[in-house]
């Protein structure tokens, strides 16, 4: 009787089919615009006399504090521009930083202020963007160390600095 269970046990386990389900599905993925960033007017501090002191340009309409009184000319003082597009409805982040400045000058406390709306503020300043394109607007102070800077002879003197736009 044992031989005829086992004998019946193999048949029945060969016979039966293996239990196996494909199933043929999807991802998913939603492409946006990413981000570009176009200069469209350089921020500039004007002609300063070679003296100690900080001029502070506001991002708001380029309006400046010089309570050193380093200005000589300020006719071409003004804020930094920038078209951010992108997607509207995202969350992004504007960062700051400066480059390798000339000695005896430094660049810093960078500002942001978005011509369509909000309010000027230190960065990193977030956003949600309203619009494909919106305008950036960036300001910052610039110290100078007179015993270690030098006069340009009237080539300014590039400053550089890089505005990061990045996705939150």
């Amino acid at each position: 009787m044992r031989a005829i269970v086992a004998f019946l046990a193999c048949v029945f386990a060969v016979a039966l089919p293996a239990s196996a389900v494909d199933l043929a599905t999807n991802a998913v993925v939603d492409i946006v615009l990413g981000i570009t960033i176009t200069q469209t007017t350089s921020l500039n501090f004007g002609v300063l006399v070679l003296d100690n002191g900080v001029v502070t340009v506001s991002p708001v309409d380029g309006t400046y504090t010089d309570a050193d009184n380093l200005i000589f000319d300020a006719t071409d003082i003004n804020q930094g521009v920038f078209d951010v597009a992108t997607n509207p409805g995202v969350d992004i982040t504007v960062i700051c930083t400066a480059g390798a400045l000339p000695p005896g000058l430094i660049m810093g406390s960078f500002t942001a202020d978005w011509a369509n709306g909000g309010a000027p503020g230190p960065v990193p300043r977030p956003r949600t963007t309203a619009a494909a394109t919106e305008v950036l607007e960036i300001g910052a102070s610039l110290a100078i160390d007179r015993t270690v800077a030098t006069p340009t002879g009237g080539t300014p003197a590039l400053l550089p600095y890089t505005v990061s736009v990045t996705f939150q």
